[in-house]
């Protein structure tokens, strides 16, 4: 359910004039950083506007122009303020837009009006409407102490009163940037840039491009704007038809009247004979011309009136409701209505044209999901809601909590009880038995959720009013209080200690801390104290705090958004406290630390150190220290564990870590710690690659190759292992040899060269076997003999064979007893010698 808050540039107050301006339409409040301009004069009269409601009636008005001055001077104040503004150019633009905006208003009044807002609740509007006032009377009065001071800090957002309840402080407020530092309150009527525009000749009207192209020659006697679809409507002694914005008559001028296609459906009402009916983009009828009166409705809907009684029909001609009473029907936003007649009842309809029943408009309203509330009237003193298919799903109630702001949660009260109502599942999650359900206000996802601290008989629990899977997160139990984090994780307190756990089997600790503190979840996302100790709570459970992030965080202008005074107190003495630095390491060391540690022993070759670091950091969840403990089982002599290696690389890849991936890929394709998979071999190396990893590319390449778990493909091992050069892991033999199996010779060669001008002994091989085979560059055996020896002496014993070959075949180089010497020395690496030698 939305509803709005409007603000005006009035010339009487209670009496709308045609000069009136509005400036703002806006949801739930008026915007703290516009409240400024509501300084002075302040007093309460019948609005403008929505004061057909007699006696829920009562606006607010104050002197405009002493507003407008003090608003400059507010922005003024903050633009001076330093650190405050995150983008001052985009400030600096708003700023200068808001208050030429401003200029240009000449009435003496500024109109509040919160009717919309007001009957959000039973208390009469004209009591609201005064502590409306009190509380922006009470807001200006801290603003202008902070203007007049030239201190920011003093503008405290907690001490703000009916404020957004999504920020703690005024700075994020300010920057938030959806709200443009204010710009995005003001209204603006949309202008559409067109493309075409109409032009009078001689008494008619025609239509030209914005170029000045005649579309269509001066013939029309009207030319009305064009509407949904770029239909116009146009007639010509006295007949109505349309013109598309191309300039084309798509509709003939057949009509005694027309109207607009209205936005949202594919119909519109036109005139014959007296008689009305509808047509269609075609210009086909869609009913005949048979209605006494017909009237679009909100969507794709018309109330029609034939022989003297009116009923609805939706775009397609059908009726929906029908032809049985004795008024047109209304929209009510988010449902429609009718009059009873000799009663000042309306017969109720939701959205979907289900009859909910006969009442007041007042006692109406529309709360999402197409559900509807009908509030305590004449003939009933509770609360009913209906469904979406028109019939009661919760009655009897006495007052519907609009101070919370779920998603798929309405709390509902029953006497002193309260219980939880789910929209999408149209029934009581929580039944009328709790002292107390309160929004914690948790964002999860980015996005508000339906997180409920629940208490009862003493006991707290949070429950998630999911609209898929409501379940209680923390079942009731003896909490003495229970405070929302970050995301799912919460402080939990039991006999005067704090638990932080994401659920009863998931906690990143047990009862040991004597306080918890939110923090900005920068580096964590709480502190955690147990005595002079302060702890980061964070993703990977809890580590000892930074001293110098403390000290920033406990020095920063705007702490109080998170913590107060003496949270602050404890923070700063932290910090500046010169104990307990020894540097050792234990459960409470960044699992950043254990991981650079890690790399530093592992580089150093104290291979238990790392092991043991990884295993501290891979066990508090951090993906790198998983990928390397894996690692180490993997292939790392006297830590061989098949399974132990799979788990890890299973948990890192499930972590989001590509290196994890890789290696579950690797486990997978040679069947370590599980069953050889070709699919699941090809999935978790092919999403190593996807995230960059480049020799994830040269393993999908030799898989490829290798035609084991897959058909050989060699297309497909040659795009990889290009993949695999293009980010910088380039294998060059491989390169080399799949080039040389698809004939392209000059590539090999140039591959080759790489290889072995990178050290290989295989590339030395590689350049010996094309200069002895004359593929792609002429045969030169000199060469062949100089690289076959370079690959001998970096450990290749294959040259030997041919260099056997070479002296035994080769006449100009023939030489027995180095052929002999050569396959003596093959023999002796293992090599079979081949039938020919």
């Amino acid at each position: 359910m939305s509803h709005r808050v409007y603000l005006y540039n009035v010339s009487v107050p209670s009496e709308a004039q045609d000069d009136d301006k509005m400036m703002m339409e806006w949801g739930y409040e008026m915007p703290v950083v516009l409240q400024p301009l509501l300084v002075d004069g302040g007093f309460i009269d019948g609005n403008n506007y929505n004061n057909h409601t007699e006696p829920d009636n009562a606006g607010l008005y104050y002197n405009a122009r002493t507003g407008i001055e003090n608003l400059k001077r507010f922005y003024d104040f903050l633009e001076k303020q330093e650190g405050l503004i995150a983008d001052k150019a985009a400030f600096a633009e708003a700023k200068t837009k808001l208050l030429s905006y401003l200029e240009k208003l000449d009435l003496p009044y500024f109109h509040l009006d919160a009717w919309d807002v007001f009957n959000m609740d039973d208390i009469p509007h004209a009591e609201q409407a005064e502590t409306w006032q009190a509380n922006i009377a009470h807001n200006n009065e801290i603003i202008t102490k902070a203007m007049d001071n030239d201190d920011i800090s003093l503008l405290r957002y907690s001490e703000l009163m009916d404020v957004n309840p999504g920020f703690k402080s005024f700075a994020e407020l300010l920057n938030y940037p959806n709200y443009e530092y204010g710009w995005a309150s003001i209204w603006e009527p949309y202008e559409d840039e067109t493309d075409v525009e109409t032009f009078e000749e001689n008494g008619l009207w025609g239509l030209k491009d914005k170029t000045g192209n005649v579309l269509l020659s001066p013939q029309f006697d009207e030319f009305y704007d064009f509407s949904c679809e770029d239909l116009a409507v146009v007639t010509r002694t006295g007949k109505y038809g349309y013109v598309h914005k191309s300039g084309k008559i798509v509709i003939p001028l057949v009509w005694d009247d027309a109207f607009d296609f209205e936005y949202g459906t594919t119909s519109a009402i036109v005139k014959r004979d007296d008689k009305f009916g509808l047509i269609n983009l075609e210009g086909r009828m869609v009913t005949p011309t048979e209605y006494e009166s017909l009237e679009a409705l909100d969507g794709p809907y018309f109330t029609a009136q034939k022989d003297g009684a009116w009923g609805v029909l939706d775009q397609s001609g059908s009726v929906i409701v029908p032809f049985e009473h004795e008024e047109p029907f209304k929209f009510g936003g988010e449902y429609y209505h009718t009059a009873v007649i000799g009663r000042k009842n309306r017969k109720i309809f939701n959205e979907s044209w289900n009859y909910i029943g006969d009442f007041p408009l007042t006692a109406v309203e529309p709360i999402g999901e197409g559900l509807i509330l009908i509030k305590p009237h004449k003939d009933a003193n509770h609360h009913t809601l209906y469904k979406k298919d028109g019939t009661v799903c919760v009655s009897g109630f006495d007052k519907l909590n609009r101070q919370t702001h779920f998603p798929n949660l309405l709390i509902l009260r029953k006497g002193k009880k309260h219980g939880a109502f789910g929209k999408q599942q149209e029934s009581l999650l929580l039944p009328y038995e709790y002292d107390a359900l309160i929004d914690l206000q948790a964002v999860v996802d980015s996005m508000s959720s339906n997180l409920v601290l629940a208490q009862k008989d003493g006991q707290k629990g949070v429950f998630d009013g999911d609209p898929d899977e409501p379940s209680w997160l923390f079942p009731l139990d003896d909490y003495e209080k229970i405070v929302w984090l970050y995301e799912r994780a919460f402080a939990l307190k039991r006999n005067g200690l704090w638990s932080i756990a994401y659920s009863p089997e998931k906690r990143l600790s047990d009862y040991e801390f004597d306080l918890v503190a939110r923090k900005a979840p920068i580096n964590g996302f709480a502190y955690a104290f147990k005595g002079s100790e302060v702890y980061t709570v964070g993703e990977y459970g809890l580590s000892r705090a930074d001293k110098a992030e403390v000290l920033e965080d406990a020095e920063d202008t705007y702490y109080d958004y998170y913590f107060g005074a003496d949270v602050r107190k404890r923070l700063l003495t932290y910090a500046k406290w010169a104990g307990n630095d020894d540097g050792g390491v234990d459960e409470y060391t960044p699992v950043e630390t254990l991981y650079n540690l890690s790399l530093e022993a592992y580089e150093a070759g104290d291979y238990d150190k790392a092991f043991h670091y990884d295993t501290l950091a891979a066990e508090k969840g951090y993906a790198p220290s998983m990928s390397n403990l894996a690692q180490m089982y993997y292939s790392q002599e006297g830590y061989l564990d098949d399974d132990k290696a799979f788990y890890w690389y299973e948990k890192g890849a499930a972590a989001g870590n590509p290196y994890a991936m890789n290696g579950l890929g690797a486990c997978y394709r040679h069947g370590v710690g599980t069953e050889p998979d070709a699919d699941k071999a090809l999935y978790w190396t092919g999403q190593a690659a996807e995230r960059g990893l480049d020799f994830a590319h040269n393993n999908l390449g030799a898989i490829y190759y290798e035609g084991q778990l897959v058909p050989q493909d060699l297309d497909k091992a040659l795009w990889h292992y290009e993949q695999g050069e293009v980010l910088g892991s380039p294998d060059f033999g491989w390169l080399g040899y799949i080039h040389d199996l698809k004939g392209n010779h000059e590539k090999a060669l140039h591959y080759y060269r790489q290889d072995y001008e990178a050290g290989s002994n295989v590339g030395a091989y590689n350049l010996g076997i094309v200069y002895s085979q004359d593929l792609g560059i002429a045969k030169n055996i000199s060469a062949a003999i100089t690289y076959f020896n370079v690959a001998l002496e970096r450990d290749y014993p294959h040259a030997h064979i041919e260099l056997a070959r070479i002296y035994r075949n080769e006449k100009e180089f023939a030489d027995e007893s180095l052929a002999k010497y050569h396959l003596e020395q093959a023999e002796k690496a293992g090599l079979d010698i081949p039938d020919d030698l």
